[in-house]
């Protein structure tokens, strides 16, 4: 789940950054009202997945190659074996960092309040605040404009454009828009460009009021002298609460100065048709978001259970193989000292499985059903392998012999296949345990598909299951790579043939 929701939140920002680019040259209120949208459509997000129907895509199916030989190396090491639910870490970890910052946005708009009622009313709408030394607009249902016991001291002409700067913000509703953008930061924490996107939006609002005070007729030139006055006068060490949207931010006045300045600018404001071009938008993007499910990790039990005897016994170290019916993906697993076993996170979807254990007939099951991340458990049970014998019926007589060819005619030649000689290895480097997994206690096996080559080298070796530790990949690599094959013969000819190998890590008391 938190993954699906960071990559449809990435996929959303991503769409509005592309947006907000191609709208460069409309007005900045336009923009703003953009990424307001998509903050809108991410706060939304989570429970529109849950309540949307699921459209799960089909995937294609992967062709598979056969392959020729298999070879299985177990690599043993003394040592205690350890579990670390990372997934499970991983989400905890989401979900109290995102209430952490919820809780500090609600205590920032609480604080807000507070200021709001302890301020001095100026007129409708405006109050003198001792706790700012700038301007700025709080609330959420009633936003009112707090000045500094300062702005008392200036003149007309300031006071009149900070309050046509600031009436703005109140007209637009900008803290509602600040504190849904406040509300996705907290969700989608880990995100960077969630940040950098409610950044942009902050600076957007800010030059949409800009162009809302030039619009009343104000020199341009006049109204950036007056927004200098009013950072030059800051000192780096002043008070602005949290919760309200202050009008001077020493970071965005160069660029305010530039939009300020600059000709031909677009400083429309947003019309009600754009408003609802942008929330159609945001919906027809968001709707398909939330109903396509990808084949993601679910934090589940996977595929769980326990192997047995006919007689009910446990059976211990029996190999599990998982196999993906929609490519040619498989992960394993030994079951432990008790016969249980457990292969997770595992997308949903539907799997083969089967469990092999020397001395006993290889079990097979098909169609398993991984939903919401685990499966129903599995009780396998195996059955004593079967033995193959061959008889061969002999009785005295002689083979008949071909006809002989009809003299003047030329001999037909026949090409005779289906010579091949069986793949022997001529020398093998055994993997060694990483001391780091030995001492973490990390076990895993490590399936691999190889080519040998005509020279019987490893031409191309690569992994086919995901779930186990990188170590021992890397450690289990590095020694199938060394190893030397006799050249394999079809007809007397050196060919290519495909292996798989799998090599097991596991630790002994």
């Amino acid at each position: 789940m938190i993954a699906e929701l960071a990559i449809k939140a990435t996929i959303l920002v991503a769409f509005a950054g592309i947006a907000a680019l191609a709208l460069r040259g409309r007005s900045a209120a336009v923009r703003h009202l953009l990424w307001l949208s998509a903050f809108s459509a991410l706060v939304i997000l989570p429970l529109s997945i849950i309540t949307t129907p699921e459209w799960r895509p089909e995937l294609p199916q992967t062709a598979t190659i056969a392959s020729a030989t298999r070879t299985l190396v177990t690599v043993t090491a003394e040592g205690e074996l350890k579990s670390v639910p990372w997934a499970a870490i991983l989400t905890g970890l989401w979900a109290a960092a995102a209430l952490v910052l919820l809780a500090r946005t609600l205590v920032a708009q609480a604080k807000a309040a507070r200021m709001i009622g302890r301020a001095i009313p100026y007129k409708p709408g405006v109050a003198v605040c001792p706790e700012t030394d700038v301007p700025l607009v709080a609330g959420l249902r009633r936003p009112v404009i707090l000045l500094p016991e300062e702005a008392l001291e200036w003149d007309g002409e300031r006071l009149e454009l900070v309050l046509n700067h600031e009436s703005s913000h109140v007209e637009r509703m900008d803290p509602l828009a600040q504190f849904i953008a406040d509300l996705a930061c907290a969700l989608y924490w880990p995100l960077p460009w969630v940040w950098l996107a409610a950044r942009r939006l902050r600076t957007e609002a800010e030059l949409a009021c800009d162009d809302g005070v030039l619009r009343s007729g104000r020199r341009p030139s006049d109204y950036a002298g007056h927004l200098i006055d009013i950072v030059r006068g800051l000192s780096g060490r002043e008070r602005i609460p949290q919760g309200g949207i202050p009008m001077a931010r020493l970071n965005q006045l160069e660029l305010r100065l530039r939009s300020l300045l600059a000709q031909n600018v677009n400083r429309a404001a947003a019309t009600p048709r754009a408003f609802l071009a942008a929330a159609f938008c945001a919906l027809m993007l968001l709707v398909p978001l939330s109903a396509l499910h990808l084949p993601s990790f679910a934090a589940g039990d996977g595929i769980s259970g326990s192997v047995k005897d006919p007689s009910g016994a446990y059976v211990p170290k029996a190999r599990i193989v998982v196999q993906f019916t929609d490519s040619s993906r498989r992960e394993a697993v030994n079951t432990d000292e008790v016969g249980e076993f457990t292969l997770a996170p595992l997308p949903d979807g539907t799997y083969n499985v089967s469990v092999a254990k020397p001395g006993f007939a290889l079990l097979e099951m098909k169609g398993i059903v991984v939903d919401k991340g685990a499966s129903a458990p599995l009780v396998l049970v195996l059955q004593p392998g079967k033995v193959r014998e061959t008889l061969t019926v002999a009785a005295q007589g002689t083979p008949s012999t071909p006809p002989a060819a009809v003299p003047g005619t030329e001999p037909k030649r026949i090409k005779v296949g289906g010579s091949v000689q069986a793949v022997k290895m001529v020398s093998m480097a055994r993997p060694a345990y990483p001391p780091e997994c030995k001492a973490a206690g990390i076990e895993g096996s490590v399936m691999l598909r190889a080519v040998i080559g005509k020279d019987g080298a490893i031409l191309k070796l690569e992994q086919v299951n995901q779930l186990v530790d990188r170590r021992l990949v890397e450690a289990a690599m590095e020694a199938v790579k060394q190893w030397k094959y006799q050249p394999t013969l079809l007809n007397g000819e050196p060919v290519e043939v495909l292996t798989e190998v799998d090599v097991n890590f596991t630790l002994t008391k």
